[in-house]
């Protein structure tokens, strides 16, 4: 067994040849991020801190005899870590320098979310029908005036059935539906997959184009994408303290008059009915989380996730 005993070549941490360089996002082929360890030596009644964020501009800096590394003032200091005994008397541990991280962005899948719903809606006025005629599971209603739809409109026809009842309580339904333009739809000619065609109608159907197929708030699978962002207060510009890092607001659907909180969009709300269409037709994110985290020593990282509006 070795004898214990205190040298005076290590009073001063040295950094052995184990000290490496660790690049912690390489996978998102960040080659500029870095963290860099120092398997550093020392007698154990000499071990000192240093201040966390002191630069590693020079050994001195570091409190290491030498640098194993070029010097890099971009790098500050987060801390020592594994310490370990050996031969009871010298103290080996590993100390780190870190730069602040580039922003990285991260698509970890998949998430369920539950998504505003949409209300039954249809732009212009009503149209009446004039008539309707059925062949072959195609009806084609023929308006009073032209609809200005094609091929995979969407429209919604009130209509009121006929059933034949002698019961007059029981003879005529009121229905209220959506049906799809197909191909054959133009001018004030409406031809649809439907057997609409072969009912018998009180009044002529009214149809109200262009519409909306309205939804209840739903449980949606959607893919989502986390955005980390790296501060270090008293270093990263107008960030003095950690309150100083804005955590964003996740995203609620609001009354713009009340400003609660609601489920169904209309043309009221924040967001309007317009402006979240045009989140899905430019396939953009909601935010759905937003938090900060320590990442290293002083060094904190604001991780915001969003998930594809649906």
């Amino acid at each position: 067994m070795s004898i214990p005993y205190t040298s005076e070549d290590f009073t001063t941490p040295r950094a052995g040849g184990e000290s490496w360089v660790e690049y912690p996002f390489i996978e998102y082929g960040d080659n500029s991020s870095k963290v860099y360890h120092m398997r550093c030596t020392v007698n154990k009644d000499d071990y000192t801190a240093i201040a966390l964020d002191t630069t590693m501009a020079s050994a001195s800096n570091a409190d290491v005899l030498t640098l194993p590394f070029t010097a890099d003032t971009s790098a500050y200091f987060v801390g020592d870590f594994n310490h370990r005994v050996k031969d009871g008397a010298l103290l080996e541990f590993d100390r780190q320098f870190a730069t602040i991280p580039a922003t990285n962005v991260d698509y970890p899948g998949t998430e369920f979310f539950n998504f505003p719903g949409f209300p039954n809606t249809a732009s212009g006025s009503s149209i009446n029908v004039n008539s309707t005629s059925y062949s072959n599971g195609v009806t084609t209603f023929t308006t009073a005036s032209a609809h200005g739809m094609s091929s995979g409109d969407l429209f919604r026809i009130f209509y009121t059935y006929d059933t034949g009842s002698s019961n007059l309580a029981d003879r005529y339904i009121s229905v209220v539906t959506f049906l799809t333009c197909t191909t054959g739809t133009t001018g004030s000619t409406i031809k649809s997959n439907t057997t609409i065609g072969v009912l018998i109608f009180s009044v002529n159907p009214i149809i109200y184009p262009n519409a909306t197929r309205g939804r209840d708030a739903i449980n949606l699978s959607s893919s989502t994408k986390v955005i980390n962002e790296y501060f270090l207060p008293g270093v990263t510009t107008n960030i003095t303290n950690t309150q100083d890092i804005e955590i964003f607001e996740t995203f609620n659907l609001y009354d713009a008059n009340s400003g609660k909180i609601v489920n169904i969009l209309t043309n009221n709300t924040i967001p309007t009915i317009s402006e979240y269409n045009q989140l899905i037709i430019d396939n953009d994110y909601l935010i759905i989380d937003c938090g900060i985290t320590r990442f290293k020593g002083n060094i904190y990282v604001r991780k915001t996730k969003q998930i594809t509006a649906r």
